[in-house]
């Protein structure tokens, strides 16, 4: 049998009665965790719900009045429909400049080894004064020496146009590349991701700002960053001469634990642009799920600095599909978005085509057309920009929409015997273009489809619609009051025929020229369409 000396015996009874104690007074704090459980697979599921727009405005709102300004509207999405029958939503894609590719990377000289082979679009902005178009661009991929024994990667280039479509690259000088014979960089090094020029600000050196993403490593030690990676705050006066502090990112991006949730950084296509319509800096963010999913969320800010939580927008919405990037537009007083998809089993290149999105308040987005490609993929990969199309710039320009896009041939198109272009071929620039309003139109058939909107608030005198209307087709338009009863002499019966293709034709009526006494009268409008296409209506005075 065991035997214990006494005075150990005392100090493990002392030891087990202290533990004792210790235990019936111990007690958890009163609430719930902090943070709530959740599954990673769930999120998977609500993140691709996320941007459907049955799913996040469950309320029918067919009754409820909308005030409508002078913007023309569009049918984007079913915020001013009330009722529909027999009718569908088309998207409808842009038409590639002839001209294209606008911008190439630049010819080099045999003797030099080095060349740009990058012409990857950032921004291109629009100004009233000469040159009124001009780009910023990644023009240079390779790591060059920065700082002591430290390496920077990326260049950026810099082009100008007067008409949008013939680009020049200036030769300013600024910077030199060893190997490389580029003559047109604004900053040796870094992306911009974010570009904003503000003509009131007071102080005249930082008219223009940028986010800048920036990857630093010392010479021989990859993996090693000589300081943070992410988004440093950068100004110029002119967009050419930039200064920026390199302390601190003002948004990190880099993540030493790879691909978690909740995410411990944003990714390297995050988008930064201004909200005209809020007033706000705008964060479209990359996030990347476990099993490396690239997904969107979006953040604001009042100045470049501090910044909101980011929430979730996009996901894929079928198989492996992920959203690669994404960019918001404002268009006619709603948002135009723009998904970069990304098709994982087409090419090694990160083949990516565009869908359309849209949003009403610059938060919430929601997908347009059911997954319809915007700019599709060129199935017989024969062209430049046959895999992978990303816009990064929208403008209306001359009664037409320019989207401007970067684009490079993947291995699908490098491996195509009837186009041996592709093999020497960089990433390039190009313009795509469509009619004003023409991003989708809702269409009817044979027999008739009929489309009755929501009761309207307006202000004017004439009803506008952009339509086209095929040969023995009909488009013709009735006006009806709050609770759907028709209003005399504002029929079908005597609506005048609507017919071809017109981005701007007046709706009349037998018998009743103005429509000054409906005014915020809450009454609602119904298209009735045989064989017609409708993308737009507005009210206006004349």
């Amino acid at each position: 049998m065991l035997q214990m000396r006494p005075e150990r015996f005392s100090l493990l009874a002392l030891f087990l009665t202290l533990i004792t104690q210790s235990n019936l007074n111990s007690t958890e704090p009163t609430g719930a965790p902090l943070t709530e459980p959740h599954e990673l697979q769930d999120i998977h599921t609500t993140w691709k719900n996320l941007a459907n727009e049955a799913v996040v405005y469950p309320l029918d709102m067919r009754d409820f009045p909308v005030r409508l300004g002078t913007p023309r509207q569009l049918f984007l999405d079913n915020y001013l429909i009330a009722r529909s029958d027999r009718v569908a939503r088309e998207v409808h894609r842009p038409r590639r400049f002839e001209g294209n590719p606008i911008v190439r990377p630049t010819p080099h000289d045999p003797s030099i080894q080095k060349k740009e082979n990058r012409v990857v679009g950032k921004f291109v902005l629009r100004f009233e004064e000469s040159p009124r178009f001009r780009m910023w661009y990644w023009s240079y991929p390779s790591w060059h020496p920065w700082r002591d024994d430290h390496l920077i990667r990326f260049g950026t280039g810099y082009a100008v146009s007067d008409d949008g479509k013939t680009w020049r690259k200036p030769n300013l000088d600024l910077f030199h590349f060893e190997g490389s014979n580029l003559r047109n960089i604004v900053l040796p090094y870094g992306l911009l991701h974010g570009l904003f020029y503000e003509s009131q600000e007071s102080d005249p050196e930082k008219r223009f700002k940028a986010l800048v993403n920036i990857e630093t490593r010392r010479h021989g030690q990859r993996g090693q960053p000589a300081i943070p990676g992410g988004y440093y705050l950068h100004t110029s006066p002119d967009g050419i001469h930039w200064r920026g502090d390199l302390t601190h990112p003002v948004v990190p991006t880099s993540d030493e634990h790879g691909y978690v949730f909740p995410f411990r950084a944003i990714g390297d296509t995050t988008r930064f642009w201004w909200d005209p319509l809020r007033h706000k800096y705008i964060g479209d963010v990359k996030f990347v799920l476990p099993g490396t999913l690239r997904c969107r969320g979006i953040m604001e800010s009042d100045d470049l600095i501090h910044w909101s939580r980011p929430t979730p927008t996009f996901m894929g919405r079928r198989g492996d599909d992920q959203i690669y990037g994404h960019r918001g537009f404002v268009y006619q007083g709603v948002y135009v978005g723009m998904r970069w998809v990304f098709v994982p089993e087409r090419s090694k290149h990160h083949s990516s085509y565009v869908e359309l999105d849209c949003s009403r308040d610059g938060r919430t987005w929601t997908r347009v057309g059911a997954g319809q490609p915007f700019m599709g993929f060129n199935e017989k990969r024969d062209t430049w920009d046959a895999g992978k199309i990303r816009p990064m710039a929208m403008f209306e320009e001359n009664g037409e929409v320019w989207i401007y896009y970067y684009g490079k041939p993947t291995d699908a198109e490098m491996e195509n015997p009837d186009f041996p272009e592709a093999r020497t071929m960089g990433n390039c620039m190009g313009l795509a273009t469509l009619p004003r309003d023409r991003f989708v139109s809702i269409n009817g058939a044979d027999p008739p489809g009929v489309l009755l909107t929501r009761p309207l608030n307006f202000k004017g005198a004439t009803l506008h619609v952009n339509a086209e209307v095929a040969q023995g087709g009909s488009l013709s338009v009735a006006m009806l009051d709050r609770d759907g009863n028709p209003i005399e002499n504002r029929t079908h019966d005597t609506c005048e025929p609507l017919s071809g293709n017109q981005l701007d034709a007046r709706v009349t009526w037998k018998g009743a020229p103005s429509l000054k006494r409906l005014e915020n009268s809450a009454a609602r409008v119904q298209f009735r369409l045989r064989d017609a296409k409708l993308y737009s209506f507005w009210f206006s005075e004349h």
